[in-house]
């Protein structure tokens, strides 16, 4: 390990009691001289980047190092780097350990990836953590728990001057390989078919399920590699730009 960075900023989308999120305190306090907690008071899941307009958000400052943000994901990245860090940014924003993964399309929909995008857009070096089958019991974060430090160690300490921002998840069982860096970087699976709806038309509503996946995806993607217990590291782009697109215009 290099020497220890300043300032890590962390959040996630589960809400501040999450297993998770105290995981992810612990190892950030392994990298980082100081450690800024700014987090949301309920379950944000799916939220995307969706932020609240139009409204006062209400905040609960446990500590300088410790706040409660009655708002999304992303609402907690605005305030921390407006108002705590309006001086100075941070060297790391790290989100989750998400309960359950982010993998291929659910990235787009996902709190914990969309506030490490916010930091990544501000040019920060931000890392979201998932840990797929992570549910409210501290056994089931074991992998996460043992590998995050070593995995977000590797990743701020490549020598490169490009922005870093990456999407890690880690299976519920792991198998050791030769490979010395315990991950394999992937790309997103293209996964998604179909989504699970149950209707209520005595109530005129309807639940949104889980997403279905009847699609086979690419030997590298994070999809395969959470599939055969490995833990996927995907680099990821700010760019949206459709640029095979723009060519044949």
């Amino acid at each position: 390990m290099k020497k220890k960075i300043q300032n890590v900023l962390i959040t996630n989308d589960d809400g501040y009691q999450a297993i998770g999120l105290k995981i992810l305190k612990d190892v950030a306090q392994q990298l980082a001289d100081n450690v800024f907690v700014i987090c949301p008071k309920v379950n944000q899941s799916a939220k995307s980047k969706s932020i609240t307009i139009r409204k006062e958000i209400n905040f609960e400052r446990i500590s300088d190092f410790y706040w409660i943000i009655d708002g999304t994901p992303t609402d907690c990245i605005i305030f921390a780097l407006n108002h705590l860090f309006k001086e100075k940014k941070p060297d790391l924003i790290l989100s989750g350990i998400n309960a359950g993964s982010n993998i291929g399309d659910e990235v787009s929909y996902s709190g914990t990836v969309a506030a490490a995008w916010e930091g990544a857009i501000r040019g920060i070096n931000s890392i979201a953590l998932s840990q797929y089958g992570g549910d409210s019991t501290l056994y089931s974060y074991e992998i996460s728990k043992r590998y995050s430090y070593d995995t977000i160690n590797f990743l701020i300490n490549l020598d490169n001057n490009l922005p870093k921002f990456y999407n890690i998840n880690f299976p519920n069982n792991y198998v050791q390989t030769e490979n010395k860096k315990n991950f394999f970087f992937t790309n997103l699976a293209s996964q998604k078919m179909e989504d699970e709806l149950t209707i209520n038309d005595e109530a005129n509503s309807f639940i949104i399920g889980r997403m279905i996946n009847r699609k086979v995806s690419s030997s590298n993607s994070d999809l395969e590699a959470i599939k055969k217990d490995k833990i996927s590291v995907t680099p990821l782009s700010l760019n949206l730009t459709n640029e095979e697109i723009l060519k044949n215009i």
